[in-house]
């Protein structure tokens, strides 16, 4: 009877035991996971900026307004997100919103480009504002149908008026800049 309480006590404790090195373990295996991404992450986020930076760099070297890459090859289904900048090449601050469209009457294929644009940068003309000389970067999220073609989209920055205090009336001044992007899926 000894015996049994002495080896169900052993098997008790190599089972505590065995509990505490897998917990152990398992949180050393999410730490490293977690500082995988968190490096990812910030990898990520340093090329985003590196490429905020030079199409910023581009729009004041070129004294465009607008800038956005003229073709893109996107594979069936893929989602890719695009930068666009804009540059204020005026002397008053400009307030203005994105406008991502697709000219389905030139498509040589039908179903598109769907979900075209990031609903974090609504088209409302008030959405933006850049002060003179000065330029930016914003995000679009596109994604690509399940059918080969070519597409065409539009990218306008549309503008708006400035109040005298320097704000943003709710009238349509018009597009500010322009730009046509053929999209290619194969």
């Amino acid at each position: 009877m000894l015996n049994n309480k002495r080896a169900s006590l052993e098997l008790s404790i190599r089972a505590i035991v065995i509990v505490v090195l897998a917990m152990t373990l398992l949180g050393l295996g999410l730490g490293f996971i977690k500082s995988q991404f968190s490096q990812i992450t910030s990898v990520g986020t340093e090329v985003q900026q590196q490429v905020r930076e030079q199409i910023t760099g581009q729009l004041r070297t070129s004294g465009e307004k607008i800038s956005f890459p003229r073709e893109v090859q996107l594979s069936r289904g893929e989602r890719k997100t695009l930068t666009v900048g804009v540059q204020n090449t005026g002397s008053e601050t400009i307030w203005f919103g994105l406008s991502v469209v697709m000219d389905t009457e030139n498509s040589d294929h039908v179903g598109g480009i769907s979900e075209v644009y990031d609903p974090r940068y609504p088209s409302d003309r008030c959405s933006f504002s850049l002060s003179p000389a000065d330029a930016s970067a914003y995000g679009v999220n596109i994604k690509a149908p399940k059918t080969a073609g070519t597409d065409m989209l539009i990218v306008k920055v549309l503008q708006s008026a400035v109040t005298p205090d320097g704000g943003c009336a709710d009238s349509e001044e018009g597009t500010y800049a322009s730009k046509t992007v053929f999209i290619t899926v194969g």
